[in-house]
């Protein structure tokens, strides 16, 4: 009779035993990194859409450009009504399209893509100038430039077009008395009146049949 084989023992199934303090530390440290990733990105968001005010804007520019003379909308305005006093060249460095929707009387527009020297040919160095866009931001740049060209009467309109505008103050297109600027895009325009905002210039109507 054949002997029955000896028993042999189970195999034991290993079972993993899992380090709790290490997997509490990784799950903290992740907690931690998404809390921080997402306050960044809270705050980044914040930044660029948080109202955007005068105070703000000014003095950015006046820590940019901190050489550039500033003149407010009341001064300026007082200048060009007095007749005695030689006027100032006004430039215009916004775009086109801005200049086209709108701009302050008599305004020269700039192309900025220019050297100074062919933009501004034909005036003189010592002539009294002043420069405007939206804000003041791109025309205290312009004035920098003009600086250093040698141009010696220079000022930026503070605040530019849109506080002129937004005093009542008159715009043209063509000629004629307008009521609208263009608000540059709609987180600039914030600063300038609601009633304002004119994206682009509006087609020309059309002209009747025979009609010169």
């Amino acid at each position: 009779m054949m002997a029955e084989p000896a028993c042999r023992p189970a195999a034991l199934v290993h079972i993993p035993t899992w380090n709790i303090l290490p997997m509490s530390k990784l799950v903290i440290s992740l907690v931690v990194l998404t809390v921080l990733i997402a306050g960044a990105g809270g705050y980044w968001w914040m930044q660029r859409h948080r109202g955007i005010t005068w105070a703000r804007v000014n003095a950015m520019i006046a820590a940019k450009f901190p050489d550039v003379p500033q003149m407010s909308v009341a001064p300026l305005q007082a200048w060009l009504a007095d007749s005695r006093r030689p006027q100032p060249v006004l430039l215009d460095v916004r775009g086109r399209i801005e200049y086209e929707v709108s701009h302050l009387h008599h305004a020269r527009w700039i192309n900025t893509d220019e050297s100074v020297g062919k933009a501004m040919a034909g005036i003189p160095h010592d002539q009294p100038i002043v420069a405007y866009c939206s804000v003041g931001y791109r025309s205290s740049a312009y004035c920098v430039r003009l600086m250093k060209d040698g141009f010696t009467n220079v000022h930026d309109l503070k605040c530019s077009i849109f506080a002129w505008a937004n005093a009542g103050l008159p715009v043209y297109r063509a000629g004629k008395i307008v009521h609208h600027v263009h608000p540059y895009d709609r987180q600039w325009g914030r600063l300038l009146k609601r009633s304002l905002w004119e994206f682009a210039q509006p087609p020309m109507p059309a002209r009747s049949v025979g009609q010169p």
